[in-house]
């Protein structure tokens, strides 16, 4: 009876010390998650105080760049204008006021800019001729740079004058009548031009670091011959880099090879190299660029046109230019007419072939 009174005494007294640890367990337990919780509800409070935080920075600093967005922009487009204005602007002869042009062919996504390298001199007091006549194509719906030249011997109808050469239509009534000449035989609207001269065509090549091309041994031949002085005796048979004044003796070659056929393709030959090599500039480069040589160009586009154009070739993400000549192959004849060599061409197909090559995408096999 002793042991089990002595029994019950000790269960029951473990019993009431595990009641006792259990209440104590559980107090403490309660104790930790209150202080936890405050703990999380701390460092809630100040993550959310150092978003707020991050995001007034984050918006002074927005506010900034843009402030100084805006002043960097406004400066460049002050810059930029003001160079703009050192080109000559004729309203005169602003394409958009020649002709009625609604039935001619175009294309709101295409743009097509009449390119002229005038033989003016600076003491000539005549427009010179013509004598390189080229369409640059901006072709936005294919994503596409294109590059026409217009030979200067075919033989075509100069409205007001009757059949004339190509190149005549500059000489009698400037850009106007060339547009005439261009819609009048091909049905082309033309968005606008840029008339550069023989100084334009040399300063903007030596400011870009000259062009590269390859001098075939009868061009080498020619120009170490035909001049007698100055820096283009100086070029070698083969691939080189040319100066402004040896790319201007190049591109003028008419003596060797296929005639102005050739002369065209040296032409644009220059002119593939020159945008390559400018697209390549940074924009603080291409800017003195511009600066140099828009004193000497002509053009009736406006900045706000100049500006559009030039993001969109920019940002085209291409630099090949796929080229073309009219007259096309076997669309020609040689004939003389007054004494004089003339192309007379098949109008209908070089007309059509013209239209193809502007509004269609360009494919490796064409």
């Amino acid at each position: 009876m002793e042991i089990w009174s002595n029994t019950k005494y000790w269960c029951s007294s473990l019993d009431l010390i595990k009641e006792s640890i259990g209440k104590g367990i559980s107090m403490s337990n309660e104790e930790y998650m209150s202080e936890k919780n405050g703990q999380r509800n701390l460092k809630n409070k100040k993550r959310r105080r150092r978003k707020k935080l991050m995001k007034r920075v984050m918006s002074c600093m927005l506010v900034l760049i843009a402030v100084v967005s805006g002043i960097v922009s406004a400066k460049i487009k002050y810059e930029v204008t003001d160079a703009f204005s050192t080109m000559g602007r004729d309203k005169s002869s602003d394409l958009s006021n020649v002709l009625d042009d609604k039935d001619l062919l175009s294309d709101d996504q295409i743009v097509n800019i009449l390119l002229i390298g005038s033989d003016k001199r600076a003491t000539w007091s005549q427009k010179g001729r013509s004598d390189s006549t080229m369409i640059a194509t901006i072709d936005n719906k294919h994503k596409q740079l294109k590059l026409t030249s217009l030979m200067r011997d075919m033989y075509v109808e100069i409205p007001g004058h009757g059949q004339r050469k190509f190149n005549a239509a500059y000489s009698l009534g400037g850009v106007e009548l060339l547009y005439e000449t261009i819609a009048h035989n091909f049905n082309m609207k033309l968005d606008g031009y840029i008339l550069v001269d023989f100084e334009a065509f040399k300063s903007l090549i030596d400011e870009v670091g000259g062009v590269d091309i390859n001098l075939n041994q009868e061009e080498y031949e020619y120009l170490t011959t035909a001049y007698h002085r100055s820096s283009v005796l100086d070029v070698v048979a083969g691939p080189q880099t040319m100066n402004g004044e040896q790319a201007l003796a190049y591109t003028r070659i008419r003596q060797v090879g296929n005639n102005d056929f050739e002369r065209t393709q040296r032409q644009r030959n220059v002119m593939t190299s020159l945008f390559a090599k400018a697209k390549a500039m940074p924009f603080t480069k291409l800017f003195d660029l511009g600066k140099t040589v828009l004193p000497y160009i002509t053009t009736d586009l406006s900045n706000d046109e100049i500006f559009r154009f030039g993001r969109t070739v920019l940002f085209m993400g291409t630099t090949e230019i796929h080229q073309m000549r009219i007259p096309v192959d076997n669309s020609y004849t040689d004939e003389k007419v007054n004494k004089a060599s003339v192309l007379a061409i098949d109008l209908e197909q070089n007309k059509q072939a013209l239209s193809e090559f502007i509004f269609n995408p360009v494919s490796d096999e064409n």
